[in-house]
């Protein structure tokens, strides 16, 4: 087996404390490896990088395996953004009957709130049902650790 190192380890005190992380030049091959020189191109803060508009953005926990399909998993933290007008497509937080799901908004044909997951069937938005689209999902953050 080959020998992997691990370069580095960050010594995290203060949780309220903004960090800017280094951002690397070259972007990272998910095929065959391909060195990046260790060149730095700047810092990304995650704050920026993942809310666009913070008196309007919350974060849910996932629960649940209803978006599997769409790369969400259970555990992961998404970010929500009310400002955003939900558009056909755009993977949505609604609340329906007073219970919140996270699924993909369709507006046409018919209002319907679809997973991504095929055990797991659309909601059919009706007139008698109450529902409440409550953002517009735009960043998805998973720990592994």
């Amino acid at each position: 087996m080959a020998d992997v190192k691990f370069i580095g380890e960050a010594q995290i005190s203060d949780h309220n404390q903004q960090y800017e992380l280094t951002l690397a030049l070259d972007k990272i091959q998910a095929g065959f490896p391909a060195p990046n020189n260790g060149e730095i191109d700047g810092k990304l803060d995650l704050n920026e990088f993942c809310i666009s508009h913070p008196a309007s953005s919350y974060i849910f926990q996932v629960a649940g395996e209803s978006m599997i399909e769409a790369g969400i998993m259970p555990g992961d933290y998404l970010v929500i953004d009310r400002s955003v007008e939900p558009r056909n497509g755009d993977i949505v937080i609604a609340a329906v009957n007073g219970e919140y799901t996270v699924k993909f908004f369709e507006r046409r044909p018919t209002p319907r709130l679809i997973p991504a997951n095929s055990a797991y069937k659309p909601i059919i938005i009706t007139d008698d049902m109450e529902c409440e689209i409550e953002g517009v999902v735009v960043s998805t953050v998973r720990k592994y650790r």
